[in-house]
């Protein structure tokens, strides 16, 4: 094939990530022990995607972590320094797992004693040798896109009919079951590797003492022994959604190991049915990246209302609303300000990736196809990327309050939720990048 019908330069290398038994995991507060075993090993896949009229390249590393939050700056600065790549062009994404690793210097060290920072270092130093890897081994390719279909997500914000929500599995809330793909061919015509995402929390393994990439892994050792390439996941608008396999039991059921395997599977062959009968678009145009930062506002409660929780039997909202008592008795303000990142990896006008530093519920990635979708072939919402600020509720949410509104700004001591305004102006900074 010509440059013309390979217009890239395609590179992928990966590396385990699983960290030794004993350490602790990230995901859910409550747990507390250390790992006694490995269900699936972890892993860093990372894809070097350079134009090659243009020489312009982009990395995207997919993590399976929790993500990489604050350690953001440090990973792109490893890779920069290894590949040449600049900050803009290098989109690191998590999973979302939550059986790994801590890697949060406040909030891990808040629950879990700390992090375990030499050997993170070495993580992250992996990861980056994984990207100079991937430039090295670089060929050429063509790309192609496409959008398949997997139901296995549930909001779990389910109507309660008063106008609040409870913690259950619904269809009667706003979710997203598109299966956004991208492949990528060698000069021969042959599958090299595929990068695919979808929108539900990877915690179905719940509580367990053991590492693993939950149903998104098992999704990409499923699709790479079908399809005999590598495979990634990208994480999607995923924050106020979980996978759900039907049990008889109320709420969110307790799955085994074999059940989250079943939805790795459910996922994988969404993927493969399009790979053999799908409707592929090519993808092609200059090869770009840009990011920016969109600076939010948390409102602040009264004392009165922060005293109010001193009552609760919650040992992390007591703690909480002791730290705003006291600060505002010290005539002190709380911090108010969060800063996300969005980044936009664009292919011409045939395909757009919209990537946001947040747990972002399903109707940013609904609304970022709406918006965008008649000025690009394919646009493909990306979550949990970069330095996550943790969870981020759409503005339909913030009357419903809730977990995703509130409760999880009280266990990272954010002083409340989200100003109401939060989603335009969020949505009006990617209306500027992407419209330019």
């Amino acid at each position: 094939m010509s440059q013309n019908e390979c217009p890239y330069l395609v590179g992928v290398a990966e590396v385990d990530v699983t960290p030794p038994l004993g350490s602790k995991l990230a995901g859910f507060a409550s747990r507390t022990g250390g790992a006694t075993g490995v269900y699936l090993p972890l892993r860093a896949i990372t894809t070097a995607i350079t134009e090659r009229a243009t020489d312009h390249t982009v990395i995207i590393v997919s993590l399976e972590w929790l993500g990489f939050y604050d350690n953001t700056d440090n990973v792109r600065a490893q890779i920069e320094a290894l590949t040449g790549v600049t900050e803009a062009n290098i989109l690191l994404c998590g999973t979302h797992t939550h059986c790994g690793p801590p890697m949060r210097e406040f909030v891990d060290g808040q629950c879990r004693e700390g992090i375990d920072k030499p050997w993170l270092e070495k993580a992250f130093a992996n990861i980056a040798a994984t990207a100079k890897q991937a430039m090295e081994t670089r060929q050429p390719m063509s790309l192609s896109s496409t959008i398949g279909w997997c139901g296995l997500a549930r909001s779990r914000r389910r109507p309660d009919g008063k106008g609040g929500v409870t913690w259950n599995p619904t269809l009667d809330a706003p979710h997203d079951h598109t299966v956004p793909m991208l492949r990528f061919n060698d000069e021969q015509g042959a599958l090299r590797h595929v990068l695919f995402g979808y929108a539900a929390h990877t915690s179905a393994a719940g509580q367990i003492l053991e590492f693993g990439g939950d149903y998104a892994g098992f999704a990409m050792v499923e699709l790479a022994k079908e399809l005999g390439c590598t495979c990634a996941f990208l994480q999607g608008c995923a924050g106020d959604q979980k996978a759900y396999l039907h049990k008889d039991e109320d709420g969110f059921p307790k799955y085994t190991i074999d059940e989250v395997h079943e939805m790795g599977r459910h996922l994988a062959l969404a993927v493969e049915r399009e790979i053999k009968f799908g409707r592929w678009q090519e993808v092609s145009g200059v090869l770009s990246a840009q990011n920016q930062k969109v600076d939010l506002n948390l409102t602040v409660l009264s004392r009165d209302e922060y005293a109010a929780w001193l009552e609760s039997k919650n040992p992390f909202f007591v703690k909480w609303a002791r730290a705003h008592v006291e600060m505002l008795d010290r005539g002190e303000k709380p911090d108010t300000a969060i800063r996300l990142e969005l980044q936009a990896v664009r292919f011409g006008n045939s395909l757009v990736m919209l990537a946001m530093s947040g747990e972002m519920s399903a109707e940013y990635g609904l609304r970022t196809v709406k918006e965008f979708g008649s000025r690009f072939g394919q646009v493909w919402p990306v979550a949990y990327a970069n330095g996550i600020v943790g969870y981020v509720c759409s503005e339909r949410q913030l009357p419903e309050g809730g977990y995703e509104v509130f409760s999880n700004m009280q266990g990272i001591m954010k002083p409340g939720p989200y100003i109401s305004g939060t989603e335009d102006k969020i949505f009006n900074t990617a209306r500027q990048m992407l419209t330019s």
